[in-house]
């Protein structure tokens, strides 16, 4: 005897309702059986008139933009259902353009002198200096291995999670998205030590280097 796979299991919690979707089947296949135990449910009173949230789980199904409204539509047909969270494994295009981004290192093996300005794509680790008059900017964050005196612009189209590190942070200025740093005769040119800027509550800050995993783990792969 054969048993039937069920593609849609819907599941109860404190917080209401999970419906796991089968990601393996067809739409035309996993819409027939959600109309029928939704169908189901209200007839056998399974469900009653209080406002229940939905959680929809489709694993690693990738939904069109009008099969999400269909199946918006068939949930919130039951009246007291609320769908809470719409959830999949599959990435936008967008998405994996930006980790993309994030996740390239453009390495350059010199240091940038007086007059030069260098800019790149993503992230950049600069196996050199930056002097005074030197700039480099770059979508994503700034790494210099070595001492930074002259101007750094991260996340220069508005990137503002980018951060700046160096192993001597001494600017003539910073930049991360829109924001700029303070003026250069404010930095304390007594201390050398490993140092990144990043931006907090509308302002760069500087923080030492270790504590860049913890107040930026996503960039934690990169120290």
């Amino acid at each position: 005897m054969s048993i039937t796979k069920s593609y849609v299991t819907i599941k109860g919690t404190k917080g209401g309702l999970v419906f796991n979707m089968d990601d393996s089947c067809s739409y035309q296949d996993l819409i027939l059986e959600l109309t029928n135990k939704l169908d189901k449910g209200y007839q056998t009173n399974e469900l009653d008139n209080q406002v229940i949230r939905v959680s929809l789980q489709f694993g690693h199904r990738y939904l069109s933009d009008e099969q999400e409204k269909e199946i918006r539509t068939l949930i919130r047909s039951k009246g007291n259902l609320v769908i809470d969270k719409l959830e999949n494994f599959v990435v936008s295009k967008e998405e994996v353009t930006k980790a993309r981004l994030q996740a390239n290192i453009q390495i350059i093996n010199k240091t940038i002198r007086s007059g030069q300005l260098y800019q790149c794509d993503g992230n950049v680790l600069i196996l050199g200096d930056v002097n005074p008059g030197g700039c480099i900017q770059a979508n994503g964050s700034i790494y210099v291995m070595g001492s930074l005196r002259g101007m750094a612009h991260a996340g220069f189209q508005g990137d503002d999670s980018a951060v700046i590190a160096a192993s001597t942070l001494q600017p003539t200025q910073l930049r991360i998205a829109t924001i700029v740093s303070r003026p250069p005769d404010e930095w304390d040119v007594e201390v050398f030590q490993m140092e990144f800027a990043y931006i907090d509550s509308g302002q760069i800050v500087v923080d030492k280097l270790h504590q860049l995993a913890e107040i930026r783990p996503e960039l934690k792969g990169f120290v």
